[in-house]
């Protein structure tokens, strides 16, 4: 077995592992917004080592630039579609998004006011 075949084995386990931990991660959590945290693992670890296998694999070719492009369109939109869908979680639970006292999904700490010191 040549190295490149060795190093385009390690980078598709990576993306196999990143995305399986993701998975087993989601089917632990109880609530949806805690599930939503192991989205991010298949979404970029995965896709970065599965860009890099296929550059590897492909070179410079028109199917690795797409690889790319999908990979930086989901590392860019991944954040704030898992933001959008946790405030849709939240408005649904509660009818609205904003952190109020005494909603019962999250403490809403008060900052203590600060002495000047002179």
């Amino acid at each position: 077995m040549s190295v490149h075949t060795i190093v385009l084995i390690v980078f598709l386990t990576i993306t196999a592992a990143a995305c399986w931990i993701g998975v087993l991660g989601m089917l632990r959590m109880r609530e949806p917004m805690q599930a939503m945290h192991y989205l991010t693992l298949p979404a970029s670890i995965g896709i970065i080592a599965l860009t890099i296998a296929v550059f590897l694999q492909t070179g410079a070719s028109a199917i690795s630039f797409k690889t790319l492009l999908i990979a930086i369109i989901l590392l860019v939109s991944n954040s704030v579609v898992t933001h959008a869908t946790g405030r849709a979680f939240r408005t649904r639970e509660l009818g609205h998004w904003e952190p109020r006292d005494g909603d019962p999904i999250e403490f809403v700490a008060k900052r203590p006011k600060q002495e000047h010191r002179s």
